[in-house]
């Protein structure tokens, strides 16, 4: 089954930046889990766990092969969200799914769940500069809707001292994925 992609609100010239930029995605994607199901650790060891214990292959593996098969497979709308007043450069939002919490935080059975339409991704188009950072953006937000990562840190130095400090919040964030993404971008 071959995924279909959607592209709501944007103009023609932001659709044809968003066509390519989701083409490059979606190679990259392919050669992430390649390189990852086929042994190929540098860029897991970089991005997930330079301690070399490997400890959170197996989660890093599932969410990577999950995205990679939404991306392939499944339908996924991109909807413009450019009437929000951020801006990525400034810690700001850049794209966006529904996060909720599903019960009081601390309750012993609080957990949270992706809401919205299906496969739709809410994106800010002028918080991008290039086609690989809209790319590692749409990316990093598959991330959240089927992997269940989180936005614990979006500093490159943070994340890369998590792989050796911490792999298990490097395995949780969202940013280390579009990050290991560019290692296969081209």
């Amino acid at each position: 089954m071959a995924g279909s992609v959607k592209f709501e609100g944007f103009s023609a010239t932001e659709t044809q930046d968003l066509v390519r930029a989701f083409e490059l995605m979606k190679d990259g994607s392919r050669k992430a889990k390649t390189a990852l199901l086929g042994g190929d650790l540098s860029a897991f060891n970089k991005w997930f766990d330079s301690t070399g214990t490997r400890s959170h292959l197996m989660k890093v593996s599932t969410i990577i092969k999950e995205v990679d098969d939404a991306i392939q497979n499944r339908s996924i709308t991109f909807a413009n969200a450019s009437g929000n007043k951020v801006d990525k450069e400034e810690g700001g939002l850049c794209g966006y799914v529904w996060l909720i919490q599903t019960r009081s935080p601390g309750d012993a059975f609080s957990s949270a769940a992706h809401f919205g339409s299906g496969m739709r991704v809410m994106m800010v188009m002028r918080t991008h500069r290039t086609l690989g950072d809209l790319a590692e953006t749409m990316y990093h937000e598959l991330s959240h809707k089927v992997g269940g990562t989180k936005d614990i840190t979006y500093k490159k130095a943070t994340c890369q001292g998590n792989a050796s400090a911490n792999p298990q919040l490097a395995a949780l964030n969202a940013e280390n994925y579009n990050l290991f993404l560019r290692e296969y971008l081209s």
